[in-house]
């Protein structure tokens, strides 16, 4: 279950990072503005990138750094591959940077939210289990 939570939550943070990006993109006028089809299509996006992040995550590589760059290997495959499906960008340098700058952008936004919240998650269970052994010493000594 803490996989799959841990999936949900990269999927979440990176279909909103995606958004806002596009739309600010949009908004300089480098991007076409969002439709509603546009958004389903990054939601795809977003799921199809956690799911080879999921499948990476069980490849038996233990370097940090190869695995971040396994992983943006498969998402630029992934954001070029539907992008390309369902035209949503031309093949053009004009674009190609700003979505390689995004995609870049994102990854380590998320692993950075990612890291933020494991160690919030830690803080939590290292009180608690603090918590319990004071409980168990006062119950001893009384």
């Amino acid at each position: 279950m803490f996989r799959f939570k841990s999936y949900f939550t990269i999927t979440c943070y990176t279909f909103t990072l995606i958004t806002l990006m596009y739309s600010i993109f949009a908004k300089i006028e480098l991007f076409t503005p969002l439709s509603v089809d546009d958004v389903f299509i990054y939601f795809l996006m977003t799921v199809c990138l956690t799911g080879l992040i999921a499948l990476i995550d069980l490849l038996p590589v233990t370097s940090y750094v190869m695995v971040s760059l396994l992983r943006i290997a498969a998402i630029a495959a992934v954001v070029f591959t539907i992008g390309i499906v369902f035209e949503m960008f031309p093949l053009e340098w004009k674009y190609i940077g700003p979505i390689i700058g995004m995609i870049l952008l994102t990854y380590f936004a998320v692993s950075a939210l990612m890291m933020i919240r494991d160690q919030a998650d830690a803080r939590a269970i290292n009180k608690q289990l603090s918590q319990r052994k004071l409980d168990m010493k006062q119950g001893k000594g009384e």
